[in-house]
């Protein structure tokens, strides 16, 4: 494709969309900045304020949004880790949980002082299934399994999926 052959050549157009996410330069190209902080016009006022087109334009961008925002994070961390240093930022040590620095030695000690270092948990679905046989899951476990509701997103028009039904929707004349 000659349009690929100029972008490995550093030649031709920039031109931002959904692709930018496959880009080597993804996180400092100049182009995918300018798109992005494009939304900027808005000024991040009170949401009151901004008119239904105006949220429609900014839902139809917001993802590209976040992910450029996380791709010159992770370009920065790791410029920062190699010593580059940005003015107002530092590197600090994120949040860890505590860990057992030796787990046989943790039951040992606990099952000594008279307690059980075990939980005691149902094997999940997955597991389950695996175990029995998808037959013989279905056969004994078919009847208490169920699939909950899915928390509601806000998607466009496009994907293939059906409108989330919620008592307001219920509530609107479809014309029908």
């Amino acid at each position: 494709v000659p349009a690929a052959r100029l972008a490995i050549e550093g030649n031709g157009d920039f031109k931002a969309g959904d692709h930018c996410q496959f880009c080597k330069v993804k996180a400092t190209c100049r182009e995918r900045a300018s798109y992005n902080m494009d939304l900027a016009r808005y000024e991040f006022t009170n949401p009151d304020l901004l008119d239904d087109a105006d949220i429609s334009e900014i839902l139809s961008r917001v993802d590209s949004l976040v992910s450029w925002a996380s791709d010159v994070k992770e370009y920065a961390l790791t410029q920062a880790l190699a010593g580059k240093h940005y003015e107002g930022f530092k590197v600090v040590e994120g949040r860890s949980t505590r860990k057992y620095s030796d787990e046989e030695k943790v039951i040992e000690v606990v099952e000594h002082a008279g307690f059980d270092p075990y939980e005691k948990k149902l094997k999940g679905i997955t597991a389950m299934t695996s175990e029995l046989g998808r037959k013989k899951f279905n056969e004994l476990l078919g009847d208490l399994i169920y699939k909950p509701q899915g928390k509601p997103v806000l998607v466009e028009d496009t994907d293939k999926r059906p409108v989330f039904n919620t008592a307001v929707t219920d509530f609107i004349d479809k014309g029908e």
